[in-house]
């Protein structure tokens, strides 16, 4: 008995481990202190792939305070796992990495697009569908936070056009 003890109390502690460590790469940001007065987001929508493909998502988030802030991370109730990402092009080569920390200016917008910053999204819920609409949480370095609610699109679906929700906001 003793012994199941000691390996189940084991077990116990890698998973927790491995738990934080999950943490660690801001998937699962802490839900935050308090909501943000300045940033908020727009525009949010995310492509649906089969899984287990992950799903990409594109917003645009604002600051319209007079200090800058840092995005830390972003969580779904509806996705198991949500990342930060950018995509960037060297020699003619696209390369995607996760990233821990996004910057957005004050009095700026940083826009979440394809070929650009983006989100990563992966082990949705059961019976997610075109048309849903999807709650991202998204953590910042100074324990505040914004909430943004995504439409879930076609895995065809596009970018808005020029005039159509994204135009005029800039990427910084």
């Amino acid at each position: 008995m003793k012994k199941l003890l000691t390996r189940t109390l084991g077990i116990s502690a890698g998973l927790l481990l491995a738990t934080s460590a999950w943490g660690q790469g801001r998937s699962m940001p802490a839900s935050p202190a308090r909501t943000s007065a300045t940033v908020t987001a727009s525009d949010c929508w995310i492509r649906l792939l089969p899984s287990p493909a992950p799903s990409g998502g594109f917003l645009v988030a604002h600051n319209a305070g007079s200090a800058d802030v840092v995005l830390t991370g972003a969580s779904s109730p509806d996705y198991g796992m949500v990342m930060l990402h950018e995509t960037t092009e060297s020699g003619g080569m696209s390369k995607m990495a996760m990233v821990h920390r996004v910057a957005i200016a004050a009095g700026k917008d940083l826009v979440f697009k394809p070929g650009s910053y983006h989100l990563m999204l992966e082990k949705p819920r059961e019976g997610l569908k075109i048309g849903d609409a999807v709650r991202l949480d998204f953590a910042l370095a100074n324990g505040e936070g914004f909430t943004a609610t995504c439409e879930i699109k076609s895995p065809k679906a596009l970018p808005p056009k020029s005039g159509q929700g994204m135009s005029g906001h800039m990427k910084h």
